[in-house]
Protein backbone atom coordinates (compact mmCIF):
# COMPACT_ATOMS: atom_id res chain seq x y z
CA UNK A 1 0.00 0.00 0.00
CA UNK A 2 2.83 2.36 0.86
CA UNK A 3 4.64 1.68 -2.45
CA UNK A 4 1.43 2.19 -4.44
CA UNK A 5 0.86 5.54 -2.73
CA UNK A 6 4.39 6.68 -3.57
CA UNK A 7 3.96 5.57 -7.24
CA UNK A 8 0.63 7.46 -7.57
CA UNK A 9 2.17 10.57 -5.99
CA UNK A 10 5.15 10.46 -8.38
CA UNK A 11 2.83 9.93 -11.37
CA UNK A 12 0.66 12.93 -10.38
CA UNK A 13 3.75 15.13 -9.95
CA UNK A 14 4.93 14.06 -13.43
CA UNK A 15 1.50 14.82 -15.00
CA UNK A 16 1.39 18.23 -13.32
CA UNK A 17 4.93 19.01 -14.49
CA UNK A 18 4.20 17.97 -18.10
CA UNK A 19 0.91 19.88 -18.11
CA UNK A 20 2.73 22.99 -16.90
CA UNK A 21 5.40 22.65 -19.58
CA UNK A 22 2.96 22.10 -22.43
CA UNK A 23 0.59 24.92 -21.35
CA UNK A 24 3.45 27.37 -20.83
CA UNK A 25 5.76 26.88 -23.81
CA UNK A 26 8.98 28.85 -24.14
CA UNK A 27 11.88 29.00 -26.57
CA UNK A 28 15.15 27.24 -25.84
CA UNK A 29 18.26 28.67 -27.55
CA UNK A 30 21.64 27.05 -27.85
CA UNK A 31 24.85 28.68 -29.13
CA UNK A 32 27.23 26.13 -30.60
CA UNK A 33 30.36 27.84 -31.99
CA UNK A 34 29.06 30.39 -34.54
CA UNK A 35 25.68 28.74 -34.96
CA UNK A 36 22.56 29.44 -32.96
CA UNK A 37 19.80 26.86 -32.52
CA UNK A 38 16.34 27.65 -31.23
CA UNK A 39 13.44 25.26 -30.56
CA UNK A 40 10.29 25.10 -28.54
CA UNK A 41 10.22 23.65 -25.02
CA UNK A 42 7.35 21.40 -26.12
CA UNK A 43 9.60 19.79 -28.73
CA UNK A 44 12.31 19.28 -26.13
CA UNK A 45 9.79 17.68 -23.78
CA UNK A 46 8.53 15.32 -26.49
CA UNK A 47 12.07 14.28 -27.47
CA UNK A 48 13.08 13.83 -23.83
CA UNK A 49 10.00 11.73 -23.01
CA UNK A 50 10.53 9.65 -26.18
CA UNK A 51 14.15 9.03 -25.18
CA UNK A 52 13.14 7.93 -21.68
CA UNK A 53 10.46 5.64 -23.11
CA UNK A 54 12.88 4.05 -25.60
CA UNK A 55 15.48 3.61 -22.85
CA UNK A 56 12.90 1.94 -20.60
CA UNK A 57 11.72 -0.30 -23.46
CA UNK A 58 15.31 -1.30 -24.31
CA UNK A 59 16.13 -2.12 -20.71
CA UNK A 60 12.90 -4.04 -20.30
CA UNK A 61 13.57 -6.15 -23.40
CA UNK A 62 17.22 -6.67 -22.34
CA UNK A 63 16.41 -7.91 -18.84
CA UNK A 64 13.48 -9.95 -20.10
CA UNK A 65 15.64 -11.78 -22.63
CA UNK A 66 18.43 -12.18 -20.07
CA UNK A 67 15.99 -13.71 -17.60
CA UNK A 68 14.71 -16.10 -20.28
CA UNK A 69 18.27 -17.16 -21.13
CA UNK A 70 19.05 -17.63 -17.46
CA UNK A 71 15.97 -19.77 -16.99
CA UNK A 72 16.99 -21.83 -19.97
CA UNK A 73 20.52 -22.43 -18.69
CA UNK A 74 19.29 -23.15 -15.16
CA UNK A 75 16.74 -25.64 -16.46
CA UNK A 76 19.42 -27.29 -18.55
CA UNK A 77 21.77 -27.38 -15.54
CA UNK A 78 19.14 -28.89 -13.24
CA UNK A 79 18.24 -31.48 -15.84
CA UNK A 80 21.90 -32.53 -15.94
CA UNK A 81 22.10 -32.64 -12.15
CA UNK A 82 18.91 -34.72 -11.99
CA UNK A 83 20.27 -37.17 -14.54
CA UNK A 84 23.58 -37.28 -12.66
CA UNK A 85 21.82 -38.11 -9.38
CA UNK A 86 19.76 -40.80 -11.10
CA UNK A 87 22.95 -42.43 -12.37
CA UNK A 88 24.45 -42.07 -8.87
CA UNK A 89 21.43 -43.90 -7.39
CA UNK A 90 21.76 -46.63 -10.04
CA UNK A 91 25.44 -46.99 -9.21
CA UNK A 92 24.81 -47.21 -5.45
CA UNK A 93 22.15 -49.88 -6.00
CA UNK A 94 24.63 -51.78 -8.16
CA UNK A 95 27.25 -51.46 -5.40
CA UNK A 96 24.77 -52.84 -2.87
CA UNK A 97 24.14 -55.77 -5.21
CA UNK A 98 27.90 -56.17 -5.78
CA UNK A 99 27.37 -55.58 -9.49
CA UNK A 100 30.66 -53.79 -10.12
CA UNK A 101 30.26 -53.67 -13.90
CA UNK A 102 26.99 -51.76 -13.72
CA UNK A 103 28.35 -49.59 -10.92
CA UNK A 104 31.35 -48.51 -12.99
CA UNK A 105 29.15 -47.86 -16.04
CA UNK A 106 26.74 -45.70 -14.05
CA UNK A 107 29.70 -43.99 -12.40
CA UNK A 108 31.07 -42.86 -15.77
CA UNK A 109 27.65 -41.51 -16.82
CA UNK A 110 27.29 -39.72 -13.52
CA UNK A 111 30.67 -37.99 -13.94
CA UNK A 112 29.61 -36.66 -17.38
CA UNK A 113 26.64 -34.89 -15.78
CA UNK A 114 28.20 -33.88 -12.44
CA UNK A 115 31.61 -32.57 -13.48
CA UNK A 116 31.42 -29.66 -11.03
CA UNK A 117 30.72 -31.87 -7.97
CA UNK A 118 33.48 -34.49 -7.47
CA UNK A 119 32.26 -35.38 -3.95
CA UNK A 120 29.64 -37.88 -5.15
CA UNK A 121 32.15 -39.40 -7.54
CA UNK A 122 34.64 -39.90 -4.71
CA UNK A 123 31.96 -41.42 -2.49
CA UNK A 124 30.88 -43.84 -5.19
CA UNK A 125 34.46 -44.71 -6.10
CA UNK A 126 35.25 -45.50 -2.46
CA UNK A 127 32.29 -47.89 -2.24
CA UNK A 128 33.33 -49.69 -5.44
CA UNK A 129 36.95 -50.01 -4.25
CA UNK A 130 35.76 -51.40 -0.91
CA UNK A 131 33.94 -54.21 -2.70
CA UNK A 132 36.92 -54.86 -4.97
CA UNK A 133 39.24 -54.73 -1.89
CA UNK A 134 41.63 -52.41 -3.68
CA UNK A 135 42.86 -50.82 -0.47
CA UNK A 136 45.84 -48.79 -1.80
CA UNK A 137 43.55 -47.10 -4.37
CA UNK A 138 40.93 -46.66 -1.65
CA UNK A 139 43.48 -44.81 0.50
CA UNK A 140 44.12 -42.39 -2.38
CA UNK A 141 40.39 -41.71 -2.68
CA UNK A 142 40.15 -40.98 1.05
CA UNK A 143 43.16 -38.64 0.77
CA UNK A 144 41.30 -36.75 -1.98
CA UNK A 145 38.18 -36.63 0.19
CA UNK A 146 39.89 -34.83 3.06
CA UNK A 147 40.80 -31.98 0.68
CA UNK A 148 37.15 -30.92 0.44
CA UNK A 149 34.92 -29.63 3.23
CA UNK A 150 32.02 -31.64 1.80
CA UNK A 151 33.76 -34.99 2.11
CA UNK A 152 36.49 -34.49 4.73
CA UNK A 153 34.58 -36.36 7.45
CA UNK A 154 34.12 -39.36 5.14
CA UNK A 155 37.79 -39.19 4.22
CA UNK A 156 39.08 -39.07 7.81
CA UNK A 157 36.71 -41.83 8.86
CA UNK A 158 37.79 -44.01 5.95
CA UNK A 159 41.48 -43.49 6.71
CA UNK A 160 40.90 -44.24 10.39
CA UNK A 161 39.10 -47.50 9.54
CA UNK A 162 41.79 -48.46 7.01
CA UNK A 163 44.55 -48.04 9.58
CA UNK A 164 42.50 -49.91 12.19
CA UNK A 165 42.16 -52.78 9.72
CA UNK A 166 45.94 -52.77 9.30
CA UNK A 167 46.39 -52.51 13.11
CA UNK A 168 48.27 -49.26 12.64
CA UNK A 169 46.79 -47.74 15.79
CA UNK A 170 49.06 -44.70 15.79
CA UNK A 171 47.81 -43.35 12.44
CA UNK A 172 44.27 -44.56 13.16
CA UNK A 173 44.25 -42.38 16.27
CA UNK A 174 45.61 -39.33 14.40
CA UNK A 175 42.85 -39.51 11.79
CA UNK A 176 40.22 -40.33 14.41
CA UNK A 177 41.28 -37.41 16.60
CA UNK A 178 40.98 -35.05 13.60
CA UNK A 179 37.54 -36.47 12.85
CA UNK A 180 36.52 -36.00 16.49
CA UNK A 181 37.53 -32.31 16.36
CA UNK A 182 35.37 -31.82 13.23
CA UNK A 183 32.32 -33.78 14.36
CA UNK A 184 32.42 -35.49 17.78
CA UNK A 185 28.81 -36.69 17.38
CA UNK A 186 29.65 -39.40 14.83
CA UNK A 187 28.23 -42.69 16.11
CA UNK A 188 30.70 -44.84 18.12
CA UNK A 189 33.61 -42.50 17.28
CA UNK A 190 34.33 -41.78 20.95
CA UNK A 191 34.29 -45.49 21.84
CA UNK A 192 36.62 -46.25 18.92
CA UNK A 193 39.09 -43.55 19.97
CA UNK A 194 39.07 -44.75 23.58
CA UNK A 195 39.82 -48.28 22.37
CA UNK A 196 42.68 -47.04 20.15
CA UNK A 197 44.10 -44.90 22.97
CA UNK A 198 44.06 -47.92 25.28
CA UNK A 199 45.74 -50.07 22.62
CA UNK A 200 48.50 -47.49 22.19
CA UNK A 201 48.68 -46.89 25.99
CA UNK A 202 47.87 -43.22 25.44
CA UNK A 203 46.18 -42.82 28.82
CA UNK A 204 46.34 -39.03 28.94
CA UNK A 205 44.30 -38.93 25.74
CA UNK A 206 41.62 -41.11 27.35
CA UNK A 207 41.27 -38.47 30.08
CA UNK A 208 41.18 -35.56 27.59
CA UNK A 209 38.79 -37.30 25.18
CA UNK A 210 36.44 -38.18 28.03
CA UNK A 211 36.31 -34.55 29.16
CA UNK A 212 35.55 -33.42 25.60
CA UNK A 213 32.90 -36.11 25.14
CA UNK A 214 31.23 -35.12 28.41
CA UNK A 215 31.25 -31.42 27.48
CA UNK A 216 29.59 -32.36 24.16
CA UNK A 217 27.01 -34.46 26.06
CA UNK A 218 28.13 -37.67 24.34
CA UNK A 219 28.58 -39.54 27.62
CA UNK A 220 27.11 -39.33 31.10
CA UNK A 221 28.92 -38.71 34.37
CA UNK A 222 29.27 -42.44 35.12
CA UNK A 223 31.09 -43.13 31.84
CA UNK A 224 33.21 -40.01 32.36
CA UNK A 225 34.33 -41.20 35.80
CA UNK A 226 34.83 -44.78 34.58
CA UNK A 227 37.13 -43.89 31.70
CA UNK A 228 39.03 -41.13 33.50
CA UNK A 229 39.66 -43.42 36.46
CA UNK A 230 41.17 -46.01 34.11
CA UNK A 231 43.43 -43.32 32.62
CA UNK A 232 44.68 -42.24 36.04
CA UNK A 233 45.08 -45.88 37.19
CA UNK A 234 47.24 -46.77 34.20
CA UNK A 235 49.35 -43.62 34.57
CA UNK A 236 49.87 -44.50 38.25
CA UNK A 237 51.09 -47.97 37.21
CA UNK A 238 53.60 -46.42 34.80
CA UNK A 239 54.83 -43.89 37.38
CA UNK A 240 55.06 -46.54 40.15
CA UNK A 241 58.75 -47.35 39.55
CA UNK A 242 59.97 -43.88 38.59
CA UNK A 243 57.95 -41.24 40.46
CA UNK A 244 56.17 -42.57 43.55
CA UNK A 245 54.63 -39.17 44.43
CA UNK A 246 53.14 -38.74 40.96
CA UNK A 247 51.91 -42.34 41.03
CA UNK A 248 50.18 -41.65 44.36
CA UNK A 249 48.55 -38.50 42.96
CA UNK A 250 47.07 -40.40 40.01
CA UNK A 251 45.88 -43.44 41.97
CA UNK A 252 44.11 -41.16 44.45
CA UNK A 253 42.26 -39.56 41.52
CA UNK A 254 41.32 -43.00 40.21
CA UNK A 255 40.04 -44.14 43.63
CA UNK A 256 38.06 -40.92 44.01
CA UNK A 257 36.43 -41.33 40.58
CA UNK A 258 35.55 -45.01 41.10
CA UNK A 259 35.24 -45.64 44.79
CA UNK A 260 35.74 -49.08 46.38
CA UNK A 261 37.06 -50.65 43.17
CA UNK A 262 39.45 -53.38 44.43
CA UNK A 263 42.07 -53.20 41.62
CA UNK A 264 42.54 -49.47 42.34
CA UNK A 265 42.68 -50.12 46.08
CA UNK A 266 45.31 -52.82 45.47
CA UNK A 267 47.59 -50.41 43.60
CA UNK A 268 47.03 -47.69 46.19
CA UNK A 269 48.06 -50.02 49.01
CA UNK A 270 51.07 -51.27 47.03
CA UNK A 271 52.26 -47.67 46.45
CA UNK A 272 51.92 -46.85 50.15
CA UNK A 273 53.70 -50.09 51.10
CA UNK A 274 56.50 -49.29 48.64
CA UNK A 275 57.00 -45.90 50.31
CA UNK A 276 57.60 -47.71 53.65
CA UNK A 277 54.79 -45.84 55.36
CA UNK A 278 53.43 -48.70 57.52
CA UNK A 279 51.39 -46.43 59.73
CA UNK A 280 49.45 -45.05 56.78
CA UNK A 281 49.25 -48.53 55.25
CA UNK A 282 47.53 -49.91 58.37
CA UNK A 283 45.15 -46.97 58.41
CA UNK A 284 44.18 -47.48 54.77
CA UNK A 285 43.69 -51.24 55.17
CA UNK A 286 41.24 -50.58 58.01
CA UNK A 287 39.50 -47.84 56.02
CA UNK A 288 39.01 -49.88 52.84
CA UNK A 289 37.90 -53.01 54.68
CA UNK A 290 35.42 -51.01 56.72
CA UNK A 291 33.91 -49.46 53.57
CA UNK A 292 33.25 -52.59 51.54
CA UNK A 293 34.50 -56.04 52.64
CA UNK A 294 34.40 -58.53 49.75
CA UNK A 295 36.05 -61.74 48.60
CA UNK A 296 38.14 -59.85 46.03
CA UNK A 297 39.27 -57.24 48.54
CA UNK A 298 40.03 -60.03 51.04
CA UNK A 299 42.45 -61.70 48.61
CA UNK A 300 44.12 -58.31 47.98
CA UNK A 301 44.44 -57.45 51.68
CA UNK A 302 45.78 -60.93 52.52
CA UNK A 303 48.55 -60.46 49.95
CA UNK A 304 49.42 -56.96 51.23
CA UNK A 305 49.43 -58.08 54.87
CA UNK A 306 51.65 -61.09 54.15
CA UNK A 307 54.12 -59.06 52.09
CA UNK A 308 54.39 -56.40 54.80
CA UNK A 309 54.43 -58.79 57.79
CA UNK A 310 51.22 -57.42 59.29
CA UNK A 311 49.78 -60.83 60.12
CA UNK A 312 49.38 -60.42 63.88
CA UNK A 313 45.92 -61.55 65.08
CA UNK A 314 45.59 -58.40 67.18
CA UNK A 315 45.89 -56.20 64.09
CA UNK A 316 43.50 -58.43 62.10
CA UNK A 317 40.91 -57.95 64.85
CA UNK A 318 41.40 -54.20 64.54
CA UNK A 319 40.80 -54.43 60.77
CA UNK A 320 37.50 -56.32 61.09
CA UNK A 321 36.13 -54.83 64.32
CA UNK A 322 33.47 -52.66 62.59
CA UNK A 323 32.03 -55.54 60.53
CA UNK A 324 32.98 -58.60 62.57
CA UNK A 325 29.77 -60.46 61.74
CA UNK A 326 30.21 -60.27 57.95
CA UNK A 327 31.18 -63.53 56.25
CA UNK A 328 34.24 -61.99 54.59
CA UNK A 329 35.53 -60.59 57.91
CA UNK A 330 35.22 -64.04 59.47
CA UNK A 331 37.09 -65.60 56.55
CA UNK A 332 39.86 -63.02 56.88
CA UNK A 333 40.21 -63.78 60.58
CA UNK A 334 40.11 -67.56 60.00
CA UNK A 335 42.88 -67.31 57.38
CA UNK A 336 45.24 -65.48 59.74
CA UNK A 337 44.24 -67.63 62.72
CA UNK A 338 45.38 -70.67 60.70
CA UNK A 339 48.54 -68.83 59.65
CA UNK A 340 49.30 -68.04 63.30
CA UNK A 341 48.40 -71.63 64.36
CA UNK A 342 45.61 -70.24 66.55
CA UNK A 343 43.27 -73.22 66.16
CA UNK A 344 40.79 -72.11 68.81
CA UNK A 345 39.95 -68.89 66.97
CA UNK A 346 39.89 -70.72 63.62
CA UNK A 347 37.47 -73.37 65.00
CA UNK A 348 35.31 -70.76 66.73
CA UNK A 349 34.67 -68.66 63.65
CA UNK A 350 34.38 -71.46 61.10
CA UNK A 351 31.92 -73.52 63.11
CA UNK A 352 28.80 -71.80 61.80
CA UNK A 353 30.05 -71.49 58.21
CA UNK A 354 30.46 -75.11 57.08
CA UNK A 355 26.85 -76.10 56.37
CA UNK A 356 25.71 -78.68 53.83
CA UNK A 357 27.40 -77.08 50.82
CA UNK A 358 30.49 -75.23 52.03
CA UNK A 359 32.34 -72.93 49.67
CA UNK A 360 35.76 -73.72 48.28
CA UNK A 361 37.36 -71.32 50.79
CA UNK A 362 35.71 -73.04 53.76
CA UNK A 363 36.74 -76.49 52.51
CA UNK A 364 40.35 -75.35 52.18
CA UNK A 365 40.26 -73.78 55.64
CA UNK A 366 38.92 -77.05 57.13
CA UNK A 367 41.63 -79.00 55.33
CA UNK A 368 44.31 -76.74 56.84
CA UNK A 369 42.74 -76.95 60.32
CA UNK A 370 42.50 -80.77 60.31
CA UNK A 371 46.06 -81.12 59.14
CA UNK A 372 47.54 -78.37 61.29
CA UNK A 373 45.67 -78.95 64.53
CA UNK A 374 45.18 -82.74 64.49
CA UNK A 375 47.68 -83.85 61.82
CA UNK A 376 44.76 -85.81 60.31
CA UNK A 377 45.79 -86.18 56.67
CA UNK A 378 42.82 -88.36 55.80
CA UNK A 379 40.29 -85.74 56.91
CA UNK A 380 42.42 -83.01 55.33
CA UNK A 381 42.42 -84.82 51.96
CA UNK A 382 38.67 -85.37 52.22
CA UNK A 383 38.16 -81.61 52.58
CA UNK A 384 40.44 -81.01 49.60
CA UNK A 385 38.25 -83.31 47.51
CA UNK A 386 35.15 -81.41 48.66
CA UNK A 387 36.88 -78.18 47.68
CA UNK A 388 37.39 -79.49 44.16
CA UNK A 389 33.65 -80.20 43.85
CA UNK A 390 32.54 -76.97 45.55
CA UNK A 391 30.92 -74.08 43.77
CA UNK A 392 33.39 -72.20 41.58
CA UNK A 393 34.70 -68.95 43.04
CA UNK A 394 34.29 -65.63 41.22
CA UNK A 395 37.03 -64.50 38.89
CA UNK A 396 37.57 -61.79 36.28
CA UNK A 397 35.75 -62.68 33.04
CA UNK A 398 35.69 -60.82 29.74
CA UNK A 399 32.03 -60.12 29.02
CA UNK A 400 32.75 -60.16 25.27
CA UNK A 401 34.77 -63.38 24.90
CA UNK A 402 33.88 -65.08 28.23
CA UNK A 403 37.58 -65.72 28.79
CA UNK A 404 38.64 -65.70 32.50
CA UNK A 405 41.79 -64.15 33.93
CA UNK A 406 43.23 -63.78 37.41
CA UNK A 407 44.08 -60.07 37.48
CA UNK A 408 41.95 -57.12 36.38
CA UNK A 409 43.36 -55.00 33.55
CA UNK A 410 41.91 -52.17 31.49
CA UNK A 411 42.56 -54.26 28.38
CA UNK A 412 41.56 -57.88 28.81
CA UNK A 413 43.86 -60.70 27.68
CA UNK A 414 41.63 -61.00 24.62
CA UNK A 415 42.30 -57.32 23.78
CA UNK A 416 38.96 -55.74 24.74
CA UNK A 417 38.81 -52.42 26.58
CA UNK A 418 37.21 -52.33 30.05
CA UNK A 419 35.40 -55.61 29.43
CA UNK A 420 36.23 -57.53 32.63
CA UNK A 421 33.54 -58.31 35.20
CA UNK A 422 33.83 -60.07 38.55
CA UNK A 423 31.64 -63.14 38.11
CA UNK A 424 31.43 -66.90 38.43
CA UNK A 425 33.07 -69.00 35.68
CA UNK A 426 29.72 -70.79 35.43
CA UNK A 427 28.62 -68.05 33.06
CA UNK A 428 31.26 -69.28 30.57
CA UNK A 429 29.67 -72.73 30.49
CA UNK A 430 26.15 -71.34 30.24
CA UNK A 431 27.00 -68.89 27.44
CA UNK A 432 28.98 -71.48 25.50
CA UNK A 433 25.95 -73.78 25.53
Amino acid sequence: MYRLSIFVLQFLILIILLTFIFTNPFTISLDIENLKYSFSSNLFAVVFISFIFLLYLSLYLFFRSRLSLRKYFLKNKYNKIEKGYLHFVDAMIAVANKDNKTALKSHKKMISYLRDDPSLSLLLKSEVLKIEKKFPELNNVYEDMIKSKKTETLGYRGLMEQNLRNQDYHHAFLYGEKLFSINPNIEKLYDTLIFIAAKTKNWNQIILLSDKAFSNKLIGKNDLHENKSIGHFEIAKIKYDSDIKDALKHILKAVDLKKNFPPYIKLHLEIIANSNDKRNLKKLIKKYWNLNPSSLLRSIIIKILNENKLTDIKFINEVIKNNLNSEESKKLLIYFAIKNLNWDIAREYISGMVGANPSKDICNFMSDIELGENNDKQKSDAWIMRAENAKLENTWICRITNQPQEEWSSLSNSGNYNSLVWASPVMIIQNSN
